[in-house]
């Protein structure tokens, strides 16, 4: 009897010690696993210079400006720069946000120089456009808008006005408001256009014609074609008799 209770212990403590070795092996295996898992996502990351804090358009960056964080392999912004080092000292040439990646096509080499200037192409200017009509006075007319140029001029010695879309697909890079210090600024709308539009903007102030902006649909960029309205093209269009 007691050689039998013997045996049956035997087999407990075998069982048990089977039964914790499997245990154990499981556990192990789960935590190579996850090791595993761990080293091939470290390996499909890849780390990339971004904004620690907002930085604003044409300012030189600094080493506080910047740090490091990691992005899945097919995640990751095309342009990166990969090295702070490639970043400090260059001037940014647009807003970047707050933990946005930094771009190389954002930024460039000015030697320290931050002005307007950096960020206006060759052969391009920056101006600004004075107006008060309807949409830009109701805060419709907002920074990225493209706008065409509608114009009310007289044409005659007799005084006689013509109307007629002077200028189109207007980017607008932004819109300058009367502030606390300046309460009598006007309000004006500023682009980046070549020599030659830049003449025709200044022409239209100049003359004092009577301007109206339309805002464009986004999904259409290319010029339109239209005819000059007077008096005489009203008259015509709507059967209207004098």
């Amino acid at each position: 009897m007691r050689s039998s209770m013997n045996e049956l212990r035997s087999w407990i403590f075998l069982g048990l010690g089977l039964l914790l070795a499997g245990l154990t092996g499981l556990a192990l295996f789960a935590v190579s696993q996850e090791y595993g898992t761990r080293q091939v996502a470290a390996a499909e990351s890849i780390e990339v210079v971004v904004a620690r804090t907002t930085i604003g358009p044409r300012t030189v960056l600094t080493a506080d400006m910047l740090m490091k964080r990691s992005y899945a392999k097919d995640t990751v912004p095309t342009g990166t720069v990969a090295r702070e080092a490639d970043a400090i000292g260059q001037t940014s040439l647009v807003e970047i946000p707050l933990g946005g990646a930094i771009l190389k096509p954002q930024l460039t080499a000015a030697g320290g120089r931050t002005g307007t200037s950096l960020s206006v192409e060759k052969g391009k200017v920056l101006v600004a456009f004075p107006t008060v009509d309807p949409l830009t006075a109701a805060g419709l007319v907002r920074v990225g808008d493209r706008v065409d140029i509608l114009a009310t001029l007289a044409t005659a010695a007799d005084g006689s006005r013509r109307t007629q879309t002077m200028l189109q697909n207007l980017e607008v890079v932004d819109v300058l408001t009367p502030t606390r210090e300046q309460p009598q600024r006007v309000t004006s709308l500023t682009f980046v256009v070549d020599h030659q539009v830049a003449l025709v903007l200044k022409y239209l102030r100049d003359a004092q014609a009577t301007i109206d902006l339309a805002v464009r649909s986004r999904n259409e960029s290319e010029l339109t074609t239209t005819s000059a309205v007077d008096l005489a093209y009203v008259l015509q269009t709507y059967g209207l008799r004098r």
